[in-house]
């Protein structure tokens, strides 16, 4: 069956107008931007994955706002979000060629096409995957909140075939350019952000309330915030994305997980005891966590203990994908402690950190690294007993660093070195070397 017209046309105003309308893309621009836009004279499907309401949408029109400003001709540029439409890709390509672009797809000239929430078409991958090997001219961009091989198809087709751009909530320095505050760039020093302290870290608290999502990133009213939170983020990504198709299972049970590790973030996961807690067995909350994870809702880290590898089957951290999420779940933060695992879990964003460490009682929060050799603990005071002597120990260490509220400069714990450095600073861009970047 066709897919309407009118349906199609009215997500892609261009095509009358000759440009993208300025509600939907706005002037500021997300780092993970340049990456999409560059890929787009490249042959491979590009993927943009991120948690709801991070601006993938808007990254997509955005895209577009390029292509159509470097001169193309409108018509070559579809646009089309599942979001709630039915149809597959297969009748929607079929439409526009016939209606719209006037030509076959394997004519000269290159067509650009933006498929949002792909995830909830029917049999997307396939259609993907014959469109893309039938037709060089065509570029796919797709975007979904969810991973690709939870919606209704699968990602398997599509290996060798797509590279994957993963948006998380923004950063603390995307969430001041968005607000126009003046601040160092990042990749500059520790000491150039050291200097600007008094005009940057005052915001550092409203961030982490507001969880880096962009809509929220001017809104001052706690109740609205966790309100959004919970019905645009938490209750879409629970009861649409893993339960409105379908999905076996009991939404309540997991979002009982999901509060408990928003309101402990860097809970370590006991199955049995969680299950015990929501009247689950160990394999139901499990795959429960697994789900929760895949839906972008949660991110999870293995305990080093050996190899990547080895670390896998140990047990694991769990953090919510946002700091916004403690807070809605939480309605406040009351004390110190409570702070202490928000900044933790803004700090594992900022360095995206795969693993900690535990053995015999001693932790550290995050180990980081080509070789896992760098050592991060999350310590708001910058001062008290930290393990870094048990962890040279067990491996090498390299590098010891303890993120601080403000405290900065060297200290020693037992016979290990290890430098403080202020988490606004951190997450604000601060070029520390041996922290940044090291858990790509």
């Amino acid at each position: 069956m066709p897919m309407d017209l009118r349906r199609i046309s009215e997500q892609n105003p261009w095509w009358t107008t000759g440009s993208v309308r300025d509600e939907l893309c706005p002037p500021y621009e997300r780092r993970a931007l340049a990456d999409v836009v560059s890929s787009l004279t490249r042959r491979y499907v590009t993927l943009v994955r991120g948690p709801r309401r991070t601006g993938k949408s808007t990254m997509l029109y955005q895209a577009i706002r390029h292509l159509l400003k470097g001169g193309i001709d409108p018509a070559t540029v579809l646009y089309f979000s599942f979001d709630g439409e039915p149809g597959t890709i297969q009748e929607l390509l079929d439409e526009y060629r016939i209606s719209v672009l006037g030509r076959p797809f394997d004519g000269p000239g290159r067509v650009h096409v933006f498929l949002d929430e792909v995830q909830k078409c029917r049999g997307w991958s396939e259609d993907v995957k014959r469109n893309h090997d039938l037709y060089p001219n065509v570029k796919f961009v797709l975007s979904g909140s969810v991973s690709f091989d939870m919606g209704r198809g699968t990602t398997e087709s599509l290996v060798g075939r797509a590279r994957e751009t993963v948006l998380l909530p923004m950063s603390f320095a995307e969430y001041l350019g968005l607000r126009g505050l003046r601040a160092p760039v990042p990749g500059e020093p520790l000491r150039r952000f050291l200097l600007a302290e008094t005009t940057v870290q005052p915001y550092f608290s409203h961030y982490l309330a507001s969880g880096g999502f962009p809509e929220l990133a001017t809104e001052d009213d706690a109740r609205e915030m966790r309100e959004y939170v919970l019905s645009s983020i938490v209750q879409r990504a629970v009861y649409g994305d893993l339960f409105g198709a379908g999905g076996i299972g009991d939404p309540e049970s997991m979002m009982a997980l999901l509060r408990a590790i928003s309101e402990m973030p860097g809970m370590l996961l006991n199955y049995d005891s969680l299950g015990s807690s929501i009247g689950r067995d160990r394999r139901t909350v499990s795959s429960y966590i697994a789900r929760l994870e895949q839906a972008m809702v949660i991110r999870t880290l293995g305990n080093l203990r050996g190899s990547a590898l080895a670390s896998s089957r140990k047990h694991r951290k769990a953090y919510p994908v946002s700091t916004a999420l403690t807070y809605a779940f939480k309605g406040a933060i009351a004390d110190e402690t409570d702070l202490g695992r928000v900044v933790e879990t803004a700090v594992l964003n900022e360095i995206d950190a795969r693993h900690f460490w535990r053995e015999h009682g001693a932790e550290v929060d995050f180990v980081v690294g080509a070789r896992g050799t760098t050592a991060v603990e999350v310590k708001l005071s910058g001062e008290g007993g930290f393990p870094f002597d048990e962890l040279a120990k067990a491996r090498r260490l390299d590098r010891a660093f303890v993120v601080t509220r403000s405290a900065h400069g060297p200290g020693m714990a037992g016979g290990t070195r290890f430098e403080r450095v202020p988490a606004w600073a951190l997450c604000a861009g601060a070029h520390v070397p041996g922290i940044r970047g090291a858990g790509h």
